[in-house]
């Protein structure tokens, strides 16, 4: 399985403010989606961490990139037509926890997933039932 999508959230100032990167990383060709308008289905993922600069955010440093998922292959869906009817949510936010979380906010760094949704600003699973 070849992951070729390195998918995050855009922090940098300018334009692309709060929208989903999603970069072809063996043509190096970059999409921004604006989550007002757009979800993302992820197939294949994997997530990743920088695990040392994680840790100095939490600490009180800068933010810079240092989480993504890379998926073999993204869907750009038209806002709302996610196709989870149950889901968890993944998130990631140094400031908080210096790795991904899941819905007990256990430590899923590196987990991998078949598929991943992002619904407006949030990241998504499928809810495993029991």
């Amino acid at each position: 399985m070849k992951r070729l999508f390195k998918v995050r959230f855009h922090l940098g100032a300018g334009e692309n403010y709060l929208k989903w990167r999603v970069e072809n990383v063996e043509t190096g060709v970059v999409e921004f989606f604006d989550p007002q308008y757009y979800d993302l289905e992820l197939e294949n993922c994997k997530l990743y961490n920088q695990t040392s600069a994680a840790n100095k955010i939490f600490k009180g440093d800068n933010k810079t990139v240092c989480a993504w998922v890379m998926a073999e292959k993204v869907a750009i869906l038209i806002g709302g037509n996610c196709c989870f009817p149950e889901k968890d949510s993944v998130s990631y936010n140094p400031r908080k926890q210096p790795y991904w979380v899941d819905v007990e906010g256990i430590n899923i760094d590196k987990k991998e997933f078949t598929w991943l949704e992002t619904q407006g600003r949030q990241l998504y699973s499928k809810k495993k039932l029991v």
